[in-house]
């Protein structure tokens, strides 16, 4: 039986498939949003909103893995590194892990993106508009702080887009 610990496990199998299956995650998304041109048709559109969706979720869900919480010191503490070009772009060149903040910027970017193109609904094993929303939902109530020290801000954007997915009548 295998159990967690928090101790440091340097050969971790787990996160290092996580960390790596992510990547490609990311490095295949950026490479259809490289190589199609937006406006084509809406399919095309769609699929490329996919794409967008796919990178924003995988660069929220390793942030949270790999980083602090945001309301840590966002502009601090590092995040994972953003990389949004094929492998030939970054061959060599790796970039340093970014910022928590810069990481969340990231997946806020890719998910407004995915929101704008994001306009057929192929039912609830796809990326959809109202997915978007609530994951950017989840993303405002992480950045709102805490109980002593709220981010009211954030806090209203995670209730505006929880709003508009719950008052769709989709979900």
């Amino acid at each position: 039986y295998e159990f967690i610990s928090y101790s440091r496990t340097p050969n971790n199998y787990r996160l290092q498939s996580f960390w790596d299956n992510s990547f490609k995650a990311i490095a295949q998304s950026s490479n259809i949003i490289k190589m199609i041109k937006e406006g084509q048709s809406a399919e095309v559109d769609n699929q490329l909103g996919e794409c967008y969706f796919l990178r924003g979720m995988m660069y929220f869900y390793l942030c949270r893995a790999y980083g602090r919480p945001y309301y840590q010191g966002a502009d601090k503490n590092l995040g994972v590194p953003i990389v949004n070009g094929t492998p030939e772009d970054v061959f060599g060149k790796l970039p340093d892990r970014s910022t928590v903040k810069d990481t969340y910027n990231q997946a806020i970017a890719d998910l407004e993106k995915a929101i704008t193109l994001l306009t057929i609904d192929k039912g609830n094993t796809y990326a959809s508009k109202g997915a978007a929303k609530a994951l950017l939902s989840r993303i405002y109530l992480y950045m709102s702080g805490t109980y002593e020290a709220p981010n009211t801000e954030y806090a209203a954007l995670s209730i505006k887009y929880a709003d508009e997915v719950i008052s769709s009548g989709t979900y």
